[in-house]
């Protein structure tokens, strides 16, 4: 009278079996996916040295030397997860008490992290990370780029992931598992040089940004020879980090 026992018993462990299964592939990210690249949590923080140069033709090159310092300072649930909200703070000089210049906002999920810089969101991060892998950087602003995106309708700014699991060495701090992202590698010698470059490590975050937009003069004699009307670099390079 118990033959059939055994039969429902093992459908039923089959059942929860694939049930258990099934809530584990959606409830828990993946180890190694890239996301320990961009680390979130309240009350960590990250110094950086800030170099500025703005070109013009009436002013010349004028450099703007400063310490940056960023720290996540409140943790929000909203809709598509949790929003982490940095402040960003300022300073000429060791000296001098720190200013407070704006604040931005970022959240991470299973597929990318998006930071909000003022009212502009950027994908700075696309999951997984492999090397030679794009995506468009500006796919949830109005920005678009000088790229055509997959479909052709739009453009985009294409964002590309290399040098994955690289060692990288700035100010005399090395960092053993980094990836660098290209967010724009324009680089025409007639008109303009657009190169923007991310680097971030891992379990730290970013580690060294540098941005060189330059416009080269295109009237005349000058013509191809790089002669730079206006422009702005950026070197960013972590100093310290904590919290993490």
């Amino acid at each position: 009278m118990h033959k059939f026992c055994p039969v429902r018993l093992i459908k039923v462990c089959v059942f929860f079996g694939l049930l258990l299964l099934g809530c584990t592939s959606r409830d828990i990210q993946p180890m190694g996916t890239g996301a320990e690249y961009f680390p979130l949590r309240v009350g960590s923080s990250w110094s950086y040295d800030v170099a500025e140069t703005s070109i013009t033709q009436l002013g010349g090159q004028v450099t703007t030397n400063y310490e940056l310092r960023v720290e996540v300072i409140d943790s929000i649930p909203t809709a598509d997860g949790i929003t982490y909200v940095f402040k960003r703070t300022r300073r000429a000089d060791p000296s001098l008490p720190w200013i407070t210049i704006e604040t931005w906002s970022a959240r991470k999920d299973a597929f990318s992290v998006v930071l909000q810089e003022g009212n502009t969101p950027y994908v700075k991060l696309s999951f997984p990370l492999t090397n030679g892998k794009t995506w468009d950087g500006n796919a949830l602003n109005s920005l678009g780029g000088k790229d055509k995106c997959q479909n052709g309708n739009f453009t985009c700014d294409t964002y590309e992931a290399t040098d994955l699991f690289g060692r990288f060495e700035t100010t005399g701090i090395a960092f053993d598992e980094t990836v660098t992202v290209m967010e724009n590698n324009d680089r025409d010698p007639i008109v303009k040089k657009d190169v923007r470059q991310s680097v971030y490590a891992k379990s730290i975050g970013l580690v060294y940004r540098e941005v060189t937009i330059l416009e080269y003069c295109t009237v005349g004699g000058c013509i191809g020879q790089q002669i730079v009307e206006n422009g702005s670099t950026l070197k960013q390079t972590i100093k310290s980090y904590g919290g993490l």
